[in-house]
């Protein structure tokens, strides 16, 4: 039995089933890419409740997608953008964690930011999991949109999975961490959705990702396994 360990998708509750479809779809591509489909599972949990989530009406901690969005939201900008950095904080606790047995991907509608950006789409953590927001793809027709969703998750897995390496000095550009200067979905895409669209139509025409990143995800799966 594989040691690696299984994802888990967890969603805000008014996700839009297209784009819930695009981000399983990004993570099965994904997986596919680096070998190890079969090897990981993908658990999809949706809106997760645990049966005892509230104490007479209170949230309790670490026991449904509602706490982790409350919490978010408590540390927001304005109540208008969701502090992604909160969350993702919470997700890398051992009280979540359990021995870090697991992958997060966590899929929200809202609108997120990180520090002093002014918005962001996405949050990884290497070995954690990561944030990933469809707000800003909405404005899309619906074909553009799914794959763009797509792009992005696979984008962010590709951080949780150590994309770009500390070592690796070719094709890198550091900008809000480091990421990759080769037609790949591992570049940086400050404009959006408009970078994130051209990124897609590469990904579509050439595929995902490039040799050097093909390799550095191959490479960490066989140190996780």
């Amino acid at each position: 039995m594989s040691t690696i360990k299984p994802i888990v998708l967890m969603n805000e509750g008014d996700i839009d089933n297209n784009d819930k479809a695009a981000c399983l779809d990004g993570i099965r591509e994904l997986l596919s890419i680096c070998s190890v489909e079969r090897e990981i599972e993908v658990i999809d949990r949706g809106l997760w409740r645990n049966i005892d989530y509230k104490i007479n009406g209170v949230l309790r901690k670490f026991l449904s997608v509602d706490w982790f969005l409350k919490e978010g939201w408590e540390n927001s900008r304005n109540k208008t953008q969701m502090n992604a950095l909160t969350i993702l904080n919470f997700l890398s606790l051992p009280q979540w964690k359990k021995d870090n047995n697991y992958y997060d991907v966590f899929l929200l509608s809202s609108d997120i930011y990180y520090e002093n950006t002014n918005f962001i789409i996405g949050l990884a953590r290497k070995g954690v999991g990561t944030i990933i927001s469809t707000n800003r793809f909405q404005s899309l027709n619906n074909t553009l949109k799914f794959e763009c969703i797509k792009t992005e998750t696979m984008h962010e897995l590709g951080h949780v999975f150590g994309l770009l390496p500390i070592d690796r000095t070719e094709n890198v550009d550091d900008s809000l961490g480091k990421h990759c200067t080769n037609r790949c979905i591992m570049r940086q895409g400050l404009i959006v959705p408009i970078d994130w669209v051209n990124i897609t139509k590469d990904r579509l025409k050439y595929g995902p990702f490039c040799e050097n990143c093909k390799k550095d995800l191959r490479n960490y799966f066989k140190l996780e396994s």
